[in-house]
């Protein structure tokens, strides 16, 4: 009787795992981002597909997501979180 080895489960999506938020990020700044990220994560999309979508690169998107660098201009925010169907309400008092 032949034996196959037992098939190793897929990864969630490929690539390198996105790195966590920074520890500079202001209280502001994480109001957005956690809700963000958590869309992101669960959306099952790349930093490739939502470079695409989006229409920033993929480096540039990370940063966004892990908060490196100054805080982010509203058409950057909005972008995003209107690819990721992120009501734009909640984003417009911050």
């Amino acid at each position: 009787m032949t034996t196959f080895p037992a098939p190793e489960p897929s990864p969630g999506r490929p690539g390198r795992k996105l790195g966590s938020i920074a520890l500079t990020v202001g209280t502001l700044h994480r109001a957005w981002l956690e809700p963000t990220r958590e869309r992101y994560l669960s959306s099952g999309r790349t930093l490739s597909d939502l470079s695409f979508h989006v229409l920033l690169a993929k480096s540039k998107l990370s940063e966004l997501l892990r908060g490196v660098g100054h805080y982010p201009r509203w058409e950057v925010i909005h972008r995003p979180a209107a690819v990721l169907d992120i009501p734009g309400w909640p984003l417009y008092r911050l």
